[in-house]
């Protein structure tokens, strides 16, 4: 069992808390009393995922959340992550509200998510320093993170593995990644949805005993156990019937009695365990999960298991089980209070931190280079448009119309998946703390060190193609109004990979985005001709004071009332109000789900 021997080695590197020597600056790792109350949640089209669930978690508990398919588990364990707001009763933590204080318990809740919500091209020493820049509070001296990282990578067993990329260790290790992530931060409560990547049984079983290892520190832990194979080394199991109905709460050795002793007569039930019995007990119909409810409400294992202990009817017997957290919570001035909130990574560090990471990420990327040498295969487009013998009057309009759409979509294709790909990892990072700013901002230096480029590219083509006609002047126009083009196109870009819910649909957006704009830039039919309401569309249209601004610029803009530099601070302009939608959708992406 190497997992269970890593744990006990690197138990007190781990867990243990650093010098107490600031209250602002290290929380403190205490386990926390969690209660739900009567939680329901419901679709907005009225379908109930959960129905009345009830129970009660002490601190230092092992808790294994099973049950039949589609009954609610994950949606559970997101509620009590504080990611799904229920839509009836309460969830408490050391009986304060967790949704009234979300802010607050936020840095307490650890959850490991299904999927490996990790950058694969970090490795996990990486990976851990950035998470510890992020979670620790903000005056953690460097020193402190690294101790505090090399302490985790010991208690899960990483330390070999440091220095590998993410995206090649195995499924195990990934999965031990994703929790030594969690764990960084001193949670009180640490949350584990099912695995999306297939374990084996061995290795889920060293999952479970890794996680009793730190339950007996004092962490109150409930991990998602589909096949029950966690539920013999749990302290107590959580089963939901189909709609999303508590059908047992209570010690895994009387569930399995309670629950084997429903079977239907003619089968040998010595020969089933949790799993079997739940496979047999289940039924499709939907009156079978309202009946399951129903018959553990009437046993005495929920009024000893969750209506005793939820209303606390017998405080000398739970002193006596749970004497530490029984004694904080009665005798504790603060126990109606949230913790008070730490402050941690502030914007300038998280945006410092964010673009370091793109950095590395693009130089790692295969197909970086290829990326940058579609600009200047694109721009080669220039030589057959702008000719000396093709470029005139008549036909510049259309000419510098084709040369604004191809440099708007040829940035908009660079980043259409730069934030589609990281979803799962910008919601994992952003539970912790807000992050939409420093993450938008992020990925707008990207696009901005994009479109410097693209800028330069398509200017020097241009003006190799038309024969450096101009002089500096002009070359300078050019290449703000080619840049502005470039960045707009990339923030573009950005907005559709941030609210796309599949690869297919950014390329879609992007069209239905782009070529628009060359219809009513005035390249095709001139501007004021366009009659309402693409008269006003033409009006928020960025290409059409690109294509103004390049044509005045080269001399060819007669009859447009334009001067070369009048049009791009309007382009400026547009840029800032994109950023600002880009950021509104982030914000959305990572805000608590209703």
């Amino acid at each position: 069992m190497t997992a269970s021997t890593d744990v006990i080695k690197g138990k007190r590197a781990g867990m243990a808390e650093p010098a107490q020597n600031d209250v602002q600056k290290v929380p403190e790792t205490k386990g926390m009393l969690l209660q739900a109350r009567g939680l329901t949640i419901q679709t907005r089209a009225g379908v109930s995922l959960l129905s009345d669930i009830s129970f009660q978690v002490e601190p230092g508990d092992l808790v294994a959340l099973t049950g039949l398919s589609r009954s609610g588990k994950s949606t559970l364990l997101h509620s009590l992550a504080g990611l799904l707001k229920p839509s009836g009763g309460e969830i408490l933590i050391d009986g304060v509200d967790l949704y009234a204080n979300l802010k607050a318990f936020r840095p307490s809740i650890g959850f490991v998510p299904a999927e490996f919500a990790l950058p694969p091209n970090l490795t996990a020493a990486e990976i851990l320093q950035e998470a510890a820049r992020l979670r620790l509070p903000r005056r953690t001296s460097r020193p402190e993170r690294e101790q505090r990282v090399l302490g985790i990578l010991q208690t899960m067993g990483l330390t070999q593995l440091r220095d590998g990329r993410a995206g090649g260790l195995s499924a195990f290790e990934k999965r031990k990644l994703s929790i030594a992530v969690e764990l960084l931060g001193y949670p009180g409560i640490l949350l584990l949805d099912k695995s999306a990547e297939q374990l084996t049984p061995f290795e889920e079983v060293q999952i479970t005993i890794l996680l009793r290892e730190l339950s007996r520190q004092g962490l109150t832990v409930i991990q998602v156990d589909e096949r029950c194979r966690s539920a013999g080394l749990s302290d107590k199991v959580i089963f939901l019937a189909p709609g999303g109905l508590l059908a047992w709460f209570g010690p895994p050795d009387e569930a399995f009695t309670y629950l084997r002793n429903l079977l239907p007569r003619g089968v040998v039930k010595d020969l089933f365990g949790l799993k079997e019995a739940l496979e047999v007990l289940g039924n499709p119909q939907g009156q079978q999960g309202l009946e399951w409810a129903k018959r553990f409400k009437g046993h005495a294992a929920y009024q000893q298991y969750v209506d005793d202990p939820l209303h606390d009817r017998y405080p000398d017997l739970m002193l006596q089980t749970h004497p530490l957290i029984r004694i904080r919570l009665k005798n504790s001035s603060q126990e109606k209070t949230p913790p008070a909130i730490i402050p941690r990574a502030g914007t300038v560090q998280k945006l410092s931190l964010l673009i370091g990471r793109n950095l590395r990420l693009w130089w790692r990327d295969k197909t970086m280079f290829l990326r940058l040498a579609i600009p200047p295969l694109v721009a080669l487009v220039d030589f057959g448009l702008s000719s000396p013998s093709h470029l005139n009057p008549d036909r510049a309009p259309l000419i510098f119309g084709l040369l604004v759409f191809l440099v708007l979509l040829t940035s908009a294709l660079l980043v259409q998946n730069e934030i589609f790909k990281e979803r799962a990892v910008y919601q994992r990072e952003s539970r912790t703390g807000s992050l939409a700013f420093a993450y938008s901002l992020s990925k707008v230096w990207l696009v901005g060190f994009l479109a410097v480029y693209q800028g330069l590219v398509w200017t020097i083509i241009h003006f190799i193609a038309t024969g450096l006609a101009g002089g500096t002047q002009v070359l300078l126009l050019y290449a703000i109004v080619f840049f502005l083009v470039a960045f707009i196109g990339g923030v573009l870009g950005l907005i559709v990979s941030a609210f796309s819910r599949t690869a297919m649909t950014t390329t879609n957006w992007l069209l239905l985005l782009t070529i628009p704009q060359l219809l009513l830039s005035g390249a095709v039919v001139p501007a004021a001709s366009l009659s309402f309401p693409f008269n006003v569309l033409s009006g928020l249209d960025p290409s059409r004071y690109a294509l103004e601004s390049l044509l005045a610029a080269g001399g060819y803009g007669q009859g447009l009332n334009v001067t070369p530099s009048g049009e791009w601070p309007i382009l400026v302009m547009m840029s800032l109000g994109l950023i600002a939608l880009l950021v509104a959708i982030q914000q959305r992406a990572g805000s608590v789900r209703t």
